[in-house]
């Protein structure tokens, strides 16, 4: 299915805030205390997985399309994924460090890690995640999404897009005066 660029925008809220929230639940869980923001942003919505969730959705959208196998496009778009993702928070995690003097995550601590920033457990549970994000949460996503009149879309879209302008420039001051970056 070919999104228009509101829809496409609309996913992306959704995913970033949907990973963040399954993040901090995840975090929560595993360290047995309450984690509540471990990002560049602090108001409950990560852009990384805003742009995994789109990615996901649309390399097993390609794989459908272009290969007549059900069981091979699924395991082509889930090695896709997973390649696609690890990349993107690879190079993510690197950027940021480099731009903020600061890492945003550190997997040093997880076996058959790459230079801290990525690992194989997560990879795989990435692939997980697209699986279940394509076939099983995006379809219902893809209905709300269409059920919403366009005025509303552009509504929702302008609010959250100033607040994450507003947040963004917000960390950026904060950081700058802790020294994590120079401007």
């Amino acid at each position: 299915m070919q999104y228009d660029l509101t829809d496409m925008m609309m996913f992306f809220l959704i995913y970033g805030f949907d990973g963040f929230l399954l993040e901090t639940i995840f975090r929560t869980i595993t360290t047995r205390k309450i984690v509540i923001s471990r990002g560049f942003l602090t108001n409950c919505f990560c852009p990384l997985y805003g742009l995994c969730g789109i990615l996901m959705v649309q390399i097993f959208t390609l794989s459908e399309i272009t290969i007549n196998s059900r069981l091979a496009a699924l395991i082509t778009a889930t090695i896709g994924s997973i390649l696609t993702v690890t990349l993107l928070e690879y190079v993510t995690g690197r950027i940021l460090d480099k731009l903020f003097n600061h890492k945003m995550w550190d997997y040093s601590h997880i076996q058959f890690n790459l230079h801290s920033y990525v690992c194989l457990d997560f990879s795989l549970i990435w692939g997980i995640i697209a699986i279940i994000l394509a076939n099983f949460i995006h379809p219902f996503i893809e209905i709300a999404v269409y059920a919403i009149p366009q005025a509303t879309k552009l509504i929702v879209l302008y609010f959250a897009s100033s607040l994450l302008i507003i947040n963004a420039s917000f960390n950026m001051r904060k950081m700058h005066h802790l020294n994590f970056i120079k401007l």
